[in-house]
């Protein structure tokens, strides 16, 4: 039992920086001294020794031997059954055990326990029973995982000098599938360290050859190899070797979502290093082959056309995109399988494409537009041009009002038969009856009238109440006046739209002048004057205006005093049935 004392204060000068708790020069006395005090020592340095093993450590250095443990005892604490410490006593007998035992130590064991395991003895105790094992085939494939590890976790010169002299033979080897794909997932790993002309001599001809491999599993692997590793391989290697081989594995295997995915992967790695040509020719056919139904799938699509939109330089025109790309996008905006982020993700993306055809198709319009001749480029937009559609504001006589109005069959008529009149509508319009200012009132062709009576006084606009006296008007009503139609028998009457009955009394009114379809409202003093020869009294007092009817309401009513004295009169009377009335109200009538 001594012995297992001498091990507890063996255990605590090592965590107590080399010190020991007893330190007599081989002096009994100083010994016992110290003997007395030696559980307070211990009650100091436990904070220093591991919790698992401080328990131990105390019933080590008890006083007592009975309380001391047996080193079988000792060997069973918790402290002792550290996985490793049991990895390493796992190597020390490894070549005793089957390849299942050695491939589940590997994979599962030694991979987890290796950070715990001091770096030191990385490279003298577990480096070279790894080294041991990779010659074998059966285990090749569960020695690489604590291999990778070492590899990630140890310098370029470890690396360089230890390691890689003894890994560069794995590259050539014949190889498990399951070693493969191994290798081929962790590429990026190992081309981290490993010098350049080793990888274009050793490792990638090994990466090339997986995607001729028969199995999918290697091809897949190699795919998410080409991904990891792009910005190791140079543009010829991509555009030559790797763009021809991943589209020969996808046409094989367009089936497998896995391995779709892996492909579209590799493709928006990579594209950024294809020449234009290829992007046009051999991505984007492939591009519009995938099915789509699958929101991964459709998402990693989504993200390589949102690629192609940053940069001219990939080829993807307008054309394709109205054509080809967004016919085979549009349907999944209603793919129940997408989640609102991917569905968000979608409809940027063919925004973006609608923007891209909005601003190519306006400059191209443009263009166009610019480059026609004159006559040419404003004919598409002659509509703009036409003056049907010019806002000019309209010129308004003061006093005069024009009304289109569809003529009467008997006005056509009078207008035919009223060829002896034809010199005074001339002297009366200032044009003949042809001429297109025929429509016009010309007021300087009196020559009996002052300058100052040419000056049409702006009237006080004066709705009259209807009145018996006024023709039309209702006797005794308040209603709307009532008119008679050339179209219609003497006693039928048709109602007016607005009451513009004039006021019973003297002076004289405006009334309207029909001809050629329109209607004028002047006053019928200045016609009256003018028919017999005197002059226009300048007058402002403020009268209403009528509405002329056609030729029959006309003849239907009595003739004006003035008009039936002389046969003048009727000459004139005639000239106005061509397309002229006027109606003159003076006295209280007609």
């Amino acid at each position: 039992m001594s012995d297992m004392f001498s091990l507890g204060m063996v255990i605590c000068a090592i965590f107590n920086q080399g010190r020991p708790l007893i330190q007599a020069n081989h002096s009994s006395s100083a010994y016992l001294k110290q003997i007395e005090v030696l559980e307070e020592q211990v009650h100091n340095a436990l904070p220093r020794v591991p919790i698992a093993l401080q328990e131990a450590t105390v019933r080590l250095l008890s006083r007592e031997s009975r309380n001391r443990p047996t080193a079988q005892l000792l060997s069973l604490i918790k402290y002792f059954s550290d996985p490793a410490v049991q990895a390493l006593q796992f190597l020390d007998v490894i070549n005793m055990k089957d390849p299942s035992q050695k491939s589940h130590f590997y994979r599962n064991t030694l991979k987890e326990v290796l950070p715990f395991i001091p770096r030191k003895l990385w490279f003298q105790h577990v480096w070279p029973c790894l080294q041991q094992e990779m010659r074998t085939q059966e285990v090749l494939a569960a020695v690489l995982q604590p291999i990778i590890h070492l590899i990630q976790e140890c310098s370029l010169e470890e690396y360089e000098n230890i390691i890689l002299p003894a890994f560069r033979n794995v590259f050539s080897i014949p190889k498990t599938i399951q070693a493969t794909v191994t290798l081929l997932e962790n590429l990026h790993i190992i081309l981290e360290k490993t010098p350049r002309d080793d990888i274009r001599s050793e490792v990638l001809p090994m990466l090339y050859n997986g995607f001729e491999s028969t199995t999918i599993q290697v091809q897949s692997a190699a795919l998410v190899a080409v991904t990891n590793v792009s910005e190791y391989l140079d543009e010829t290697s991509i555009r030559r070797m790797v763009l021809p081989k991943m589209k020969a594995v996808y046409e094989k295997n367009s089936t497998d979502l896995k391995l779709v995915l892996n492909v579209l992967s590799c493709i928006e790695k990579t594209l950024d290093r294809l020449d234009r040509a290829q992007i046009i020719d051999e991505v984007l056919p492939m591009l519009w082959d995938v099915r789509l139904q699958d929101p991964d799938i459709c998402l990693r699509v989504v993200n390589i056309y949102r690629l192609m939109l940053s940069d001219k330089k990939y080829g993807l025109s307008v054309n394709l995109m109205a054509t080809r790309v967004m016919p085979s996008l549009l349907p999944q905006t209603v793919n129940p399988s997408l989640n609102l982020d991917q569905f968000t993700c979608l409809l940027e993306v063919l925004q973006e494409m609608l923007d891209h055809i909005d601003r190519n198709q306006r400059n191209k319009l443009k263009l166009d537009n610019m480059s026609l001749p004159s006559p040419e480029r404003h004919r598409p937009l002659r509509h703009l041009y036409s003056s049907d559609n010019m806002h000019v504001p309209p010129f308004n006589i003061p006093n005069l009002r024009i009304e289109q109005r569809k003529t009467s069959s008997a006005e056509d008529m009078a207008r035919k038969n009223s060829t002896d009149s034809g010199m005074l509508g001339g002297w009366w319009f200032g044009a003949s009856p042809s001429s297109p200012d025929s429509n016009f009132l010309r007021v300087n062709a009196f020559p009996n009238r002052r300058l100052s009576d040419n000056t049409l006084m702006t009237p006080k606009i004066r709705i009259a109440p209807s009145c018996a006296s006024s023709p039309g008007g209702t006797p005794g009503g308040g209603g709307l006046p009532i008119r008679r139609h050339s179209s219609i028998g003497p006693q039928e009457r048709r109602g007016s739209t607005i009451n513009l009955s004039p006021p019973t009394g003297g002076g004289f009114h405006y009334r309207s002048v029909s001809r050629e379809g329109s209607t004028l409202s002047v006053p019928s003093a200045y016609l009256a004057r003018s028919m017999i020869g005197g002059s226009m009294p300048n007058t402002s007092s403020s009268v209403p205006f009528l509405l002329s009817s056609s030729m029959s309401s006309i003849r239907s009513r009595r003739p004006s005093a003035c008009l039936s004295s002389s046969q003048g009169s009727a000459g004139l009377l005639q000239q106005l049935g061509s397309g002229m009335f006027v109606r003159i109200w003076k006295s209280g009538q007609w």
